[in-house]
C-alpha cells in the first residue's frame, strides 16, 4: 500500500466519521483528527516524504467536517410549510436528474410566496416536473405546486439523503417556468446533450434512439418501461450507465484524433474532453468516477508513471466525499466503487478458471460474475432482485459495446451530412436491435430474476466479511490464510449470533406492513405477536411477515380482524401461522372471506372472540382498548382499538369507520395516541372530534401510492407506499 492511498484512505475515514456526528458537535473534529492522525502515524513508518500529504489530509478532513450546513433551524421549519401551496424563484442548485417521464431539480429558493402573503424558505427545495424541459444548473426558474415533506422509498431513506443536499421539502407535479439560462461554461454540458439526443432523434426510430442515448451518456429517459424491466432483469441495466468501459472508449478516440495534430499536447484538451463527456452524461458518481479514473491513467501516461488502479480507486473516492459526503447514501456512487474493486479483484482467478471458454466470451463473463459477487448486498436493497442470467448477457452484448459507443459517438458529427449518417445508421440499429432482443429473451427464461430481501447493515457486514475472508485466503499462505479463514467465518458467525439475539428480544411495537392495498398491521409484546388485518394479498403479507418475524415463529398470540373488507381479509387465506385467540367485531358482519380465515384459525385450535366497544382485552403483553363496534349496535361495525405497551406508549387504529363512527370512538377515548393508522387509506382526513381527543404525534397511512387527502393535519405523516413497513415503539 503506497503512502498516498494510506493518507486518502485517512482523509476519506476521516470525512465519513466526520459525517455521522452533527456539524455543532465538538465530537466532529475530533473523528476528523483521529482518522487522519492514523494515516499520518502510518505515513511516518511508510516513507517520511509523506508527512506533508498527511497533515494536509488532517486540515481537509477538520476543514470539511466544521463546514457550516446552512440554516440550521431549516429542518426544524420544513413541517410547518408542508401542505401549503407556494410559488418561488431560485436558482437550480445541481444538474437536473432525468427520470422516466419527468426530470428532478433542487431548487435554492430565494423568496417564497403563499396564498397568505410571503414566507421565510426553509432550505432547499426538491421540485419533481413532468416532461423534458430545457433547464440547467444555475438556471433561474419559478415553480409553483403544494410542498410536502420528501417522500421515502421502501428500504431506502431519500428522506435523509435529500437533508445532506440541504433540501427539505419537494413539490410533485411542479409548474416551472424558465426566467433565464446560465451562461457561460455551465450551459456547455447542457447543450452539447440537448443536440446530441436532437441528433440522434432524427437518424434513429425509436426506441434504438432512446437506447443509444443511454448507452453513449447514460441518459435512460425516454427507453419503454418494459425495455428498462428486461434490461433490469438480465444484469444488462448498467450499459444505460456511464461507465469505466465508455470513458475508456471515448478517451481512446479523443486521443486517437487529437495526437496527431497535437502530439504530447493532446493531454490537457483530452482531459478537458472527458470532463466534458461526465459532465454531459448528467456528472453521475459512476460517470464522475470512471472519467476522474480515465483523467488520472491520462495524466500518468503523459509523465510518463505507471498506473496502479488501486491508488487511484482511494484517490477518487476521498475527493468525491471530500466535496460532496452526502454521495455516501446514494446507490450509484456505491454501487460504481464496489463493482470495480470487486472486478479488479476477482475477474483474475473467475477468468483463469473458465479457460475452455472462448477468449471474446470468458472475459465479460468472468468480468460480470465479479461484479455480481461484489455487489450482491447492494443489488438486493437496490433493486430488489438477483440474475443468474446476467452473466450469459452480458457475455452476448459486452464485446460489442465498444462498437455501439464508438459508433454512437461519432454518427452524431455525421448527421451535418444526412445522408451519410442514415447509411451509417443502418449497421448501429442493428446492434441496438440485437441488445434489446437479447435482453427481452433473457428475461423471460424461468427464473432469470429472483426476488432478493433487502439486506439489513449486519448483514452487508457479514457477507462482505465472508467474501474478504476467502480473498484473503485464496492470495495468502501458513499462518495469514488460517486467520482470513478465521475472520470470514468468526465474523459472520457473530453478526448471526446477534441477530438471532436481537430476534430473540424484539423490542414491543405496531409495524405497519407495506402490503400495498388495504391494511396489514404486526403488534410484538413481551409475550409474543398479534397480526392485524391481512391486506389484499397472501403473498405481499407473506413477504412482509417474513421480513419481520423470525424464522422459527410460526404462531400468534391474536388475530384481530377489524372489518369484512378485501382489503382487511384478503391476504389471510391461507394463512400458515396458527392463533391462540381471533378478535372479530361483535355483531356478525356481512361476508364470507372473514368467516373462512376465523373458521381456518378455528380449526388449528384458535377461540373465536367477539369484541365492542369499552372492553380492555390483553394479548400478547399488550392493552388493548376496544373502541368501536358499539355494544348490542343494530349493525355491523367496524373493530378499532388503541393498543399501549409496556412502556406507556400507544398506537391507535380505526380501521375503516366512517366519520359518525370516529366521533362515537373519540367518546370512549381514554388517553392520546401516540401514532394513528388513518382509515380507507387515508383518502379522508379523520373526525375533528377524535383528532382533539387522539392527539397524535405521527400520523400514518397504508396506501398503495394512490391520492391521500388534502386536508390532513399537519405533522409527520408516513405512507408505507413510500417508506416501506413503518414501525413504531411501544
Amino acid at each position: 500500500m503506497t503512502p498516498a492511498l494510506v493518507c486518502l484512505a485517512g482523509w476519506s475515514a476521516g470525512v465519513m466519521m466526520a459525517m455521522v456526528a452533527m456539524p455543532a458537535e465538538p465530537a466532529v473534529g475530533a473523528a476528523a483528527l483521529a482518522g487522519s492522525a492514523v494515516a499520518l502515524c502510518l505515513a511516518l513508518v511508510v516513507r517520511p516524504a509523506a508527512i506533508g500529504l498527511a497533515l494536509a489530509a488532517s486540515l481537509l478532513g477538520i476543514a470539511r467536517a466544521e463546514v457550516p450546513a446552512g440554516d440550521p433551524t431549516a429542518a426544524a421549519r420544513a413541517p410547518a410549510l408542508a401542505g401549503m401551496q407556494v410559488m418561488f424563484d431560485g436558482r437550480v442548485a445541481d444538474d437536473p436528474r432525468l427520470l422516466a417521464g419527468s426530470i428532478e431539480l433542487v431548487v435554492a429558493p430565494e423568496r417564497l410566496v403563499t396564498p397568505s402573503g410571503p414566507l421565510a424558505p426553509a432550505g432547499q427545495i426538491v421540485a419533481l416536473v413532468r416532461g423534458s424541459p430545457a433547464v440547467a444548473i444555475d438556471d433561474h426558474v419559478q415553480v409553483a405546486g403544494r410542498l410536502d415533506l420528501p417522500r421515502d422509498q421502501p428500504g431506502f431513506d431519500r428522506r435523509a439523503l435529500l437533508a445532506q443536499k440541504g433540501a427539505y421539502l419537494e413539490i410533485r407535479g411542479a409548474r416551472l417556468s424558465v426566467l433565464g439560462h446560465a451562461s457561460g461554461a455551465r450551459e456547455l454540458p447542457g447543450w452539447l446533450r440537448d443536440r446530441y439526443r436532437e441528433a440522434i432523434g432524427d437518424l434513429l426510430p425509436p426506441p434504438h434512439s432512446d437506447v443509444l442515448v443511454g448507452v453513449v451518456l447514460g441518459i435512460r429517459t425516454g427507453v419503454p418501461p418494459a425495455l428498462q424491466n428486461d434490461l433490469v432483469a438480465t444484469g444488462l441495466v448498467h450499459l444505460l450507465v456511464l461507465s469505466g468501459l465508455k470513458v475508456a472508449v471515448f478517451a481512446r478516440l479523443v486521443t486517437w484524433a487529437l495526437k496527431p495534430l497535437l502530439g504530447r499536447a493532446a493531454t490537457v484538451p483530452a482531459l478537458v474532453l472527458i470532463a466534458l463527456y461526465a459532465l454531459a452524461g448528467g456528472a453521475t458518481p459512476a460517470a464522475v468516477r470512471a472519467a476522474a479514473m480515465g483523467g488520472l491513467t491520462l495524466i500518468a501516461s503523459q509523465l510518463g508513471r505507471p498506473t496502479h488502479v488501486w491508488t487511484s480507486l482511494a484517490a477518487v473516492a476521498a475527493a468525491m466525499l471530500g466535496w460532496r459526503p452526502e454521495l455516501t447514501w446514494d446507490a450509484g456512487f456505491q454501487l460504481s466503487f464496489a463493482g470495480t474493486a470487486a472486478i479488479v479483484l476477482l475477474t483474475p482467478s473467475i477468468e483463469r478458471r473458465l479457460h475452455w471458454m472462448p477468449g471474446w466470451v470468458r472475459e465479460p463473463f468472468a468480468v460480470t460474475c465479479a461484479a455480481q459477487i461484489g455487489t450482491v448486498p447492494l443489488m438486493a436493497t437496490d433493486f430488489h432482485l438477483l440474475s443468474p442470467v446476467a452473466p450469459i448477457a452480458n457475455a452476448a452484448v459486452l464485446p460489442l459495446l465498444p462498437a455501439m459507443v464508438a459508433a454512437g459517438l461519432m454518427i452524431a458529427p455525421l448527421s451535418a451530412a444526412p445522408d451519410v449518417a442514415r447509411l451509417f445508421a443502418v449497421p448501429l440499429t442493428g446492434l441496438l436491435a440485437y441488445l434489446e432482443q437479447v435482453a427481452a429473451i433473457l428475461a423471460r427464461v424461468p427464473a432469470a430474476a429472483l426476488p432478493a430481501p433487502v439486506f439489513s447493515a449486519r448483514s452487508g457486514v457479514a457477507y462482505y466479511a465472508a467474501l474478504g475472508g476467502v480473498i484473503g485466503a485464496a492470495r495468502s499462505e501458513g499462518s495469514l490464510r488460517r486467520t482470513a479463514l478465521a475472520a470470514g467465518i468468526l465474523v459472520p458467525l457473530l453478526v448471526g449470533a446477534a441477530e438471532m439475539i436481537a430476534w430473540a428480544r424484539p423490542d414491543s411495537s405496531a409495524a405497519v406492513l407495506g402490503v400495498g392495498q388495504g391494511q396489514a398491521v404486526l403488534l410484538s409484546g413481551p409475550a409474543g405477536y398479534v397480526l392485524v388485518d391481512g391486506g389484499a394479498s397472501p403473498a405481499r403479507l407473506a413477504d412482509a411477515l417474513g421480513a419481520r418475524l423470525p424464522p422459527w415463529v410460526r404462531s400468534f398470540q391474536g388475530l384481530v380482524i377489524t372489518g369484512a373488507g378485501l382489503g382487511n381479509v384478503g391476504g389471510l387465506a391461507g394463512l400458515a401461522y396458527s392463533t391462540t385467540t381471533v378478535l372479530v367485531p361483535e355483531g356478525n358482519p356481512q361476508g364470507s372471506a372473514w368467516r373462512s380465515a376465523a373458521l381456518a384459525a378455528a380449526a388449528r385450535g384458535a377461540r373465536i372472540r367477539g369484541a365492542h366497544a369499552g372492553q380492555r382485552i390483553s394479548l400478547a403483553g399488550l392493552t388493548f382498548e376496544m373502541l368501536s363496534p358499539e355494544p348490542r349496535a343494530p349493525g355491523p361495525g367496524q373493530l378499532a382499538f388503541r393498543v399501549t405497551g409496556p412502556d406507556g406508549r400507544s398506537f391507535c387504529d380505526l380501521a375503516d369507520l366512517d366519520s359518525e363512527g370516529q366521533t362515537d370512538a373519540a367518546a370512549r377515548l381514554r388517553g392520546p395516541c401516540g401514532a394513528l393508522l388513518l382509515p380507507g387509506g387515508g383518502r379522508s382526513a379523520p373526525a375533528p372530534e377524535f383528532m382533539a381527543r387522539a392527539r397524535p404525534s405521527q400520523l400514518l397511512v397504508s396506501d398503495a401510492g394512490g391520492q391521500i387527502a388534502r386536508d390532513l393535519p399537519r405533522g409527520e405523516l408516513l405512507r408505507t407506499s413510500q417508506e416501506g413497513t413503518i414501525v413504531i415503539p411501544l
